[in-house]
């Protein structure tokens, strides 16, 4: 799910209208428009969005079929929502005066300040990287 490209044109379905690759589909591995999605209809799939020019999958579907537990959640359009790549590392001058106004949470993994000081990872990436290793 982390390596694949989203929001790009479908292959499959190039002249039809909401042909976003913007869904996952978690048995084949593969990225989905909404054309796509009968074909897979009893597979298990999640939408992936857009936030702040980034992937973010809603939390509530992502729990049924992942322990998300940790990982900071985000709100947008009243509901929460997990990054699912890693987040770019903030400039060190903002990064400096949010560690002074918050309490120091950070991610475990790569360090970016978290919002929650009962998370511990930024986003489903950093949360798999530190199951994997």
């Amino acid at each position: 799910m982390y390596n694949t490209a989203y929001f790009d044109m479908c292959n499959a379905h190039p002249n039809t209208k909401k042909n976003e690759l913007d869904h996952f589909c978690i048995d084949c591995l593969l990225a989905l428009c909404y054309h796509c999605l009968p074909a897979h209809s009893s597979h298990k799939h999640v939408k992936i969005r857009r936030y702040v020019y980034c992937e973010v999958i809603n939390r509530k579907d992502l729990c049924k079929l992942f322990n998300c537990s940790g990982i900071q959640a985000y709100h947008t359009n009243k509901t929460k929502v997990l990054f699912l790549k890693q987040r770019h590392q903030q400039p060190l001058q903002q990064q400096q005066s949010q560690q002074h106004n918050s309490k120091d949470h950070s991610c475990i993994i790569c360090q970016r300040s978290l919002q929650d000081s009962t998370s511990l990872y930024c986003s489903i990436a950093c949360k798999v990287s530190f199951c994997v290793f």
